[in-house]
Protein backbone atom coordinates (compact mmCIF):
# COMPACT_ATOMS: atom_id res chain seq x y z
CA UNK A 1 0.00 0.00 0.00
CA UNK A 2 1.17 3.55 -0.70
CA UNK A 3 0.05 6.99 0.36
CA UNK A 4 -1.97 7.64 -2.83
CA UNK A 5 -4.24 4.70 -2.06
CA UNK A 6 -5.01 6.12 1.38
CA UNK A 7 -5.62 9.58 -0.11
CA UNK A 8 -8.08 8.02 -2.55
CA UNK A 9 -9.82 6.10 0.24
CA UNK A 10 -10.19 9.25 2.35
CA UNK A 11 -11.59 11.20 -0.61
CA UNK A 12 -14.15 8.49 -1.43
CA UNK A 13 -15.33 8.39 2.20
CA UNK A 14 -15.63 12.16 2.59
CA UNK A 15 -17.22 12.79 -0.80
CA UNK A 16 -19.28 9.56 -0.65
CA UNK A 17 -18.53 8.93 -4.32
CA UNK A 18 -15.85 7.30 -6.44
CA UNK A 19 -16.63 9.74 -9.26
CA UNK A 20 -16.33 12.86 -7.08
CA UNK A 21 -13.12 11.55 -5.52
CA UNK A 22 -11.64 10.99 -8.99
CA UNK A 23 -12.56 14.55 -9.99
CA UNK A 24 -11.20 16.08 -6.78
CA UNK A 25 -7.88 14.22 -6.98
CA UNK A 26 -7.68 14.52 -10.78
CA UNK A 27 -7.44 10.74 -11.23
CA UNK A 28 -9.48 8.54 -13.51
CA UNK A 29 -12.31 6.66 -11.80
CA UNK A 30 -10.55 3.42 -12.72
CA UNK A 31 -7.50 4.58 -10.73
CA UNK A 32 -9.61 5.36 -7.66
CA UNK A 33 -11.31 1.94 -7.93
CA UNK A 34 -7.93 0.24 -8.28
CA UNK A 35 -6.56 2.04 -5.19
CA UNK A 36 -9.53 0.89 -3.09
CA UNK A 37 -9.28 -2.68 -4.40
CA UNK A 38 -5.57 -2.80 -3.56
CA UNK A 39 -6.24 -1.78 0.05
CA UNK A 40 -9.07 -4.33 0.28
CA UNK A 41 -6.76 -7.04 -1.09
CA UNK A 42 -4.09 -6.20 1.51
CA UNK A 43 -6.56 -6.13 4.42
CA UNK A 44 -8.55 -9.07 3.13
CA UNK A 45 -12.05 -7.62 3.65
CA UNK A 46 -14.28 -5.11 1.80
CA UNK A 47 -14.14 -1.46 2.85
CA UNK A 48 -17.45 -0.52 1.24
CA UNK A 49 -20.82 -2.15 0.76
CA UNK A 50 -21.83 -1.44 -2.85
CA UNK A 51 -25.60 -1.10 -2.89
CA UNK A 52 -26.44 -0.36 -6.50
CA UNK A 53 -25.11 3.15 -7.10
CA UNK A 54 -24.81 3.80 -3.36
CA UNK A 55 -21.76 3.04 -1.24
CA UNK A 56 -21.55 2.63 2.52
CA UNK A 57 -18.55 2.03 4.74
CA UNK A 58 -18.28 -1.40 6.32
CA UNK A 59 -17.29 -1.67 9.98
CA UNK A 60 -13.69 -2.30 8.90
CA UNK A 61 -13.87 0.70 6.56
CA UNK A 62 -15.03 2.92 9.42
CA UNK A 63 -12.16 1.77 11.61
CA UNK A 64 -9.64 2.22 8.82
CA UNK A 65 -10.87 5.75 8.05
CA UNK A 66 -9.84 7.02 11.50
CA UNK A 67 -6.35 5.57 11.08
CA UNK A 68 -6.05 7.02 7.58
CA UNK A 69 -6.92 10.51 8.84
CA UNK A 70 -4.15 10.20 11.45
CA UNK A 71 -1.73 8.76 8.88
CA UNK A 72 -2.29 11.51 6.31
CA UNK A 73 -1.96 14.18 8.99
CA UNK A 74 1.40 12.69 10.02
CA UNK A 75 2.41 12.43 6.36
CA UNK A 76 1.71 16.15 5.89
CA UNK A 77 3.90 16.97 8.89
CA UNK A 78 6.74 14.78 7.61
CA UNK A 79 6.70 16.55 4.23
CA UNK A 80 7.25 19.91 5.93
CA UNK A 81 10.06 18.87 8.28
CA UNK A 82 12.99 21.26 7.97
CA UNK A 83 16.53 20.67 9.19
CA UNK A 84 16.71 24.39 9.98
CA UNK A 85 13.63 25.50 11.89
CA UNK A 86 14.18 29.12 10.81
CA UNK A 87 13.78 28.13 7.14
CA UNK A 88 10.31 28.17 5.64
CA UNK A 89 10.03 25.46 3.02
CA UNK A 90 7.61 22.88 1.70
CA UNK A 91 4.57 22.98 -0.56
CA UNK A 92 1.45 25.15 -0.60
CA UNK A 93 -1.64 23.89 -2.44
CA UNK A 94 -3.96 26.86 -2.62
CA UNK A 95 -7.40 27.24 -4.16
CA UNK A 96 -8.94 30.66 -4.78
CA UNK A 97 -11.92 32.25 -6.47
CA UNK A 98 -11.17 33.96 -9.77
CA UNK A 99 -12.10 37.44 -8.53
CA UNK A 100 -9.78 37.30 -5.52
CA UNK A 101 -6.97 35.90 -7.66
CA UNK A 102 -7.35 38.69 -10.21
CA UNK A 103 -7.73 41.62 -7.83
CA UNK A 104 -6.19 40.68 -4.48
CA UNK A 105 -3.83 37.71 -4.48
CA UNK A 106 -1.20 38.84 -6.99
CA UNK A 107 0.73 41.15 -4.63
CA UNK A 108 0.39 38.65 -1.77
CA UNK A 109 1.83 35.78 -3.82
CA UNK A 110 4.62 37.97 -5.14
CA UNK A 111 5.62 39.06 -1.64
CA UNK A 112 5.35 35.50 -0.31
CA UNK A 113 7.59 34.06 -3.06
CA UNK A 114 10.14 36.81 -2.46
CA UNK A 115 10.20 36.18 1.29
CA UNK A 116 10.02 32.37 1.13
CA UNK A 117 11.63 31.20 -2.13
CA UNK A 118 11.97 27.59 -0.95
CA UNK A 119 8.20 27.09 -0.79
CA UNK A 120 6.60 25.57 -3.88
CA UNK A 121 3.16 27.04 -4.62
CA UNK A 122 0.37 25.57 -6.74
CA UNK A 123 -2.78 27.65 -7.27
CA UNK A 124 -6.14 26.39 -8.52
CA UNK A 125 -9.04 28.67 -9.51
CA UNK A 126 -12.50 27.16 -9.14
CA UNK A 127 -16.01 27.82 -7.85
CA UNK A 128 -16.20 28.34 -4.10
CA UNK A 129 -18.19 25.14 -3.51
CA UNK A 130 -15.71 23.10 -5.55
CA UNK A 131 -12.81 24.58 -3.58
CA UNK A 132 -14.44 23.47 -0.33
CA UNK A 133 -14.85 19.96 -1.74
CA UNK A 134 -11.14 19.94 -2.53
CA UNK A 135 -10.40 20.87 1.08
CA UNK A 136 -12.55 17.98 2.29
CA UNK A 137 -10.79 15.53 -0.03
CA UNK A 138 -7.32 16.75 0.95
CA UNK A 139 -6.45 18.00 -2.53
CA UNK A 140 -5.98 21.56 -1.23
CA UNK A 141 -4.32 22.88 1.94
CA UNK A 142 -5.99 26.29 1.98
CA UNK A 143 -8.89 27.86 0.09
CA UNK A 144 -9.69 31.55 -0.29
CA UNK A 145 -13.25 32.25 -1.35
CA UNK A 146 -15.53 35.23 -1.98
CA UNK A 147 -19.11 34.34 -1.06
CA UNK A 148 -21.66 34.56 1.78
CA UNK A 149 -20.24 33.50 5.13
CA UNK A 150 -19.55 29.76 5.17
CA UNK A 151 -20.52 27.63 8.15
CA UNK A 152 -19.02 24.15 7.70
CA UNK A 153 -18.26 22.16 10.87
CA UNK A 154 -15.41 20.39 9.10
CA UNK A 155 -13.64 23.60 8.09
CA UNK A 156 -11.87 26.35 10.00
CA UNK A 157 -13.10 29.55 8.35
CA UNK A 158 -12.06 33.14 8.99
CA UNK A 159 -13.45 36.25 7.30
CA UNK A 160 -10.65 38.71 6.60
CA UNK A 161 -12.31 41.20 4.24
CA UNK A 162 -15.76 42.50 3.33
CA UNK A 163 -16.47 43.09 -0.38
CA UNK A 164 -19.58 45.06 -1.39
CA UNK A 165 -21.65 43.86 -4.35
CA UNK A 166 -23.10 46.36 -6.83
CA UNK A 167 -25.79 46.15 -9.49
CA UNK A 168 -24.41 47.57 -12.73
CA UNK A 169 -25.60 48.55 -16.18
CA UNK A 170 -24.08 50.41 -19.13
CA UNK A 171 -23.39 54.09 -18.45
CA UNK A 172 -26.52 55.45 -20.16
CA UNK A 173 -28.95 52.81 -18.93
CA UNK A 174 -32.39 54.27 -18.21
CA UNK A 175 -33.03 52.10 -15.13
CA UNK A 176 -32.25 53.84 -11.85
CA UNK A 177 -33.08 51.07 -9.36
CA UNK A 178 -32.94 47.27 -9.53
CA UNK A 179 -36.61 47.20 -8.57
CA UNK A 180 -37.39 48.69 -12.03
CA UNK A 181 -35.54 45.94 -13.89
CA UNK A 182 -38.38 43.49 -14.54
CA UNK A 183 -38.08 42.23 -18.11
CA UNK A 184 -34.47 43.37 -18.52
CA UNK A 185 -31.84 40.91 -19.71
CA UNK A 186 -29.85 39.62 -16.71
CA UNK A 187 -26.14 38.85 -17.11
CA UNK A 188 -25.43 35.80 -14.94
CA UNK A 189 -22.29 33.88 -14.10
CA UNK A 190 -22.53 30.10 -14.50
CA UNK A 191 -24.85 28.02 -12.34
CA UNK A 192 -22.31 26.62 -9.85
CA UNK A 193 -21.05 30.08 -8.92
CA UNK A 194 -21.96 31.51 -5.49
CA UNK A 195 -22.60 34.91 -7.07
CA UNK A 196 -25.11 33.37 -9.52
CA UNK A 197 -27.05 31.63 -6.75
CA UNK A 198 -27.08 34.76 -4.61
CA UNK A 199 -28.19 37.00 -7.53
CA UNK A 200 -30.97 34.64 -8.63
CA UNK A 201 -32.32 34.28 -5.10
CA UNK A 202 -32.30 38.05 -4.64
CA UNK A 203 -34.24 38.67 -7.87
CA UNK A 204 -36.78 35.96 -7.04
CA UNK A 205 -37.35 37.47 -3.58
CA UNK A 206 -37.96 40.83 -5.25
CA UNK A 207 -40.42 39.26 -7.69
CA UNK A 208 -38.21 40.13 -10.66
CA UNK A 209 -38.45 37.84 -13.70
CA UNK A 210 -35.21 35.88 -14.36
CA UNK A 211 -36.27 34.17 -17.61
CA UNK A 212 -34.49 36.66 -19.90
CA UNK A 213 -30.79 36.09 -19.24
CA UNK A 214 -27.34 35.47 -20.66
CA UNK A 215 -24.93 33.13 -18.86
CA UNK A 216 -21.12 33.30 -18.91
CA UNK A 217 -18.28 31.51 -17.15
CA UNK A 218 -15.99 34.55 -17.41
CA UNK A 219 -16.25 37.71 -15.33
CA UNK A 220 -14.49 39.63 -18.10
CA UNK A 221 -17.10 38.51 -20.64
CA UNK A 222 -19.88 39.53 -18.26
CA UNK A 223 -18.38 43.00 -17.86
CA UNK A 224 -18.04 43.44 -21.63
CA UNK A 225 -21.71 42.53 -22.07
CA UNK A 226 -22.79 45.07 -19.48
CA UNK A 227 -20.62 47.81 -21.02
CA UNK A 228 -22.12 46.98 -24.43
CA UNK A 229 -25.63 47.45 -23.09
CA UNK A 230 -26.72 43.83 -23.34
CA UNK A 231 -28.07 43.67 -19.81
CA UNK A 232 -27.58 44.33 -16.11
CA UNK A 233 -25.62 42.32 -13.58
CA UNK A 234 -24.49 42.00 -9.98
CA UNK A 235 -20.72 42.04 -9.45
CA UNK A 236 -18.15 42.51 -6.70
CA UNK A 237 -17.41 46.23 -6.47
CA UNK A 238 -13.68 45.55 -6.68
CA UNK A 239 -14.06 43.98 -10.13
CA UNK A 240 -15.79 47.01 -11.70
CA UNK A 241 -14.11 49.95 -9.94
CA UNK A 242 -12.12 50.97 -13.02
CA UNK A 243 -15.14 50.75 -15.35
CA UNK A 244 -17.25 52.84 -12.98
CA UNK A 245 -14.47 55.41 -12.63
CA UNK A 246 -14.15 55.65 -16.43
CA UNK A 247 -17.96 55.97 -16.71
CA UNK A 248 -18.29 52.87 -18.90
CA UNK A 249 -20.75 51.48 -16.35
CA UNK A 250 -23.09 52.93 -13.79
CA UNK A 251 -24.34 51.64 -10.46
CA UNK A 252 -28.01 50.68 -10.39
CA UNK A 253 -29.29 51.51 -6.94
CA UNK A 254 -31.17 49.14 -4.67
CA UNK A 255 -33.75 49.94 -2.05
CA UNK A 256 -32.18 47.45 0.38
CA UNK A 257 -29.04 47.79 2.43
CA UNK A 258 -25.63 47.22 0.86
CA UNK A 259 -25.18 43.66 -0.33
CA UNK A 260 -21.98 42.06 0.88
CA UNK A 261 -19.77 39.07 0.11
CA UNK A 262 -16.93 38.02 2.39
CA UNK A 263 -13.38 37.09 1.54
CA UNK A 264 -12.71 34.00 3.63
CA UNK A 265 -9.64 31.89 4.22
CA UNK A 266 -10.32 28.30 5.22
CA UNK A 267 -8.72 24.92 5.80
CA UNK A 268 -9.84 21.54 7.08
CA UNK A 269 -10.13 21.27 10.86
CA UNK A 270 -7.87 18.18 10.82
CA UNK A 271 -5.24 19.89 8.66
CA UNK A 272 -1.87 20.32 10.31
CA UNK A 273 -0.51 23.76 9.42
CA UNK A 274 3.20 23.99 8.73
CA UNK A 275 5.16 27.20 9.09
CA UNK A 276 4.74 27.75 5.35
CA UNK A 277 0.95 27.50 5.71
CA UNK A 278 0.83 29.81 8.73
CA UNK A 279 3.00 32.46 7.08
CA UNK A 280 0.79 32.45 4.01
CA UNK A 281 -2.39 32.83 6.07
CA UNK A 282 -0.83 35.71 8.01
CA UNK A 283 0.18 37.43 4.78
CA UNK A 284 -3.27 37.08 3.21
CA UNK A 285 -4.98 38.50 6.31
CA UNK A 286 -2.56 41.45 6.52
CA UNK A 287 -3.41 42.32 2.90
Amino acid sequence: MDIRQFQSFKAVVELNSFTKAAHALQYSQATITSHIQQIEHEIGVPLFDRLGKQIKLTMVGQELYHYVVELLSAYSKIKHISSDDSTVKGQLRIGASGTLTAYKLGPVLSKYKKNYPEVTISLINDHCSALRQRLHSGELDIAITLEPWVCDPQLITEIYLEEPLVFVGESNHSIKTIEESNGECIIFSEKNCALRRFFEEYLIQKGIDTCNYLEFNSMEAMKECVVSGLGISLMPSISVEALLRDKKMKVIESACETLMFYAQIMYHKNKWLSKAHRKFIEMVKSG
